[in-house]
């Protein structure tokens, strides 16, 4: 099949955009095409709790399907004076760099690039996809998190939210960067100068184990869908890795299966080298 090529979309992939979103237009699929990460999401099947957050950030304009809640979600948006875009706090947690739209671009706005039927606007403030807040609360209850989350004042360089009490100074400083991925493992290098709450705006799963230095250690939902892990103070590397325990349980009883084989393999090869050999006829 044959795809014709969108300059304005190679053009942001070229740059290593973290995250776009399409306004009115784009479904994920096709900014997959050209290598582009959309906060939309790839599932077939909506996980609960992203789907909450990305709802916070949705204006008025988008489309509702029971069925594909999150494909044509389209994002509250204003301008700033610089003409560059202002998003919902969850999109800047989420690290939506560019809103991406078709036809003419917005009166005042300045477009990062531009092309015969596409646009991109950048967000100024997009935050990293792995970065440690300045303080973390308790919130043990969805609505009033969710709430919280939802507020304009909401700022994630300043505050995350978690499901339960954990010890951390008033204030923690640190430096997060994404060192290598792949589709089931991320690896992270943190300097921190305190300890903190590390947090990868991904979507959290109980299948995904992290590694702090090679030790096991907790994820945290953090901000009612992404991960945090607690990382003291120093240099550290943390690693995610899809391990679910479905997986995990299917291998043992694998290995447990070929196992058995081979020892009824030598047991049958026993009973056979020692059985007495028939008398000639």
């Amino acid at each position: 099949m044959y795809y014709s090529t969108v300059p304005v979309l190679e053009e942001v992939a070229k740059i290593n955009p973290q995250r776009i979103i399409g306004a009115q237009c784009l479904p994920p699929s096709v900014a997959a095409m050209c290598g582009l990460r959309d906060v939309r999401g790839y599932d077939s099947v909506d996980p609960k709790r992203m789907i909450s957050l990305l709802q916070i950030a949705a204006g008025p304009q988008s489309k509702k399907y029971d069925y594909a809640l999150a494909q044509w979600l389209s994002p509250k948006a204003t301008l700033g004076e610089d003409g560059s875009v202002r998003l919902s706090p969850v999109l800047d947690l989420l690290g939506v760099r560019y809103v991406i739209g078709r036809g003419l671009s917005p009166p005042q706005s300045r477009p990062a690039f531009t092309g015969p039927d596409y646009w991109a606007l950048e967000n100024p403030a997009v935050l990293p996809r792995a970065f440690v807040p300045a303080r973390v609360e308790v919130e043990p209850d969805d609505a009033l998190r969710l709430a919280k989350l939802a507020s304009p004042q909401f700022d994630p360089r300043e505050v995350a939210y978690v499901e339960s009490p954990i010890s951390l100074p008033a204030t923690s400083r640190g430096v997060v960067s994404v060192v290598d991925e792949t589709p089931a493992r991320v690896v992270l290098n943190a300097t921190l100068e305190t300890s903190g709450l590390v947090i990868l705006a991904d979507s959290w799963d109980a299948g995904w184990k992290a590694r702090l230095d090679g030790k096991p250690v907790p994820i945290l939902r953090t901000d009612h869908a992404l991960r945090g892990v607690l990382v003291p103070a120093g240099n550290s590397e943390l690693e995610f890795r899809y391990q679910p325990d479905s997986f995990t349980l299917g291998l043992n009883l694998f290995a447990l299966a070929f196992i058995a084989l081979v020892i009824q393999a030598g047991i049958i090869w026993r009973s056979r080298a020692t059985a007495p050999a028939s008398p000639a006829r």
